[in-house]
């Protein structure tokens, strides 16, 4: 795997935006992390990493941290 191929500072960086505001539109979560230029397509790979939880909500996702997201911070603030 090269360098380039990292993901882990998107996911954290979306795992600490959720911890501090809790749960949050998806709009609004990408417009948040707006350096990082996120799509639903990379939320719905967290999802399936246990990471995230994805409720679809009127017209758009709500996403939400996981308990398997908050030790994954954990591990990464090491």
């Amino acid at each position: 795997m090269r360098a380039i191929d990292d993901d882990t500072e998107v996911k954290v960086a979306v795992l600490l935006k959720l911890q501090q505001w809790g749960a949050l539109p998806e709009s609004d979560l990408t417009r948040m992390l707006k350096p990082h230029f996120l799509v639903t397509d990379d939320y719905r790979d967290m999802a399936e990493e246990g990471l995230i939880d994805m409720e679809f909500s009127g017209d758009e996702y709500v996403i939400s941290g996981t308990t398997l997201g908050r030790l994954f911070l954990e591990q990464e603030a090491r």
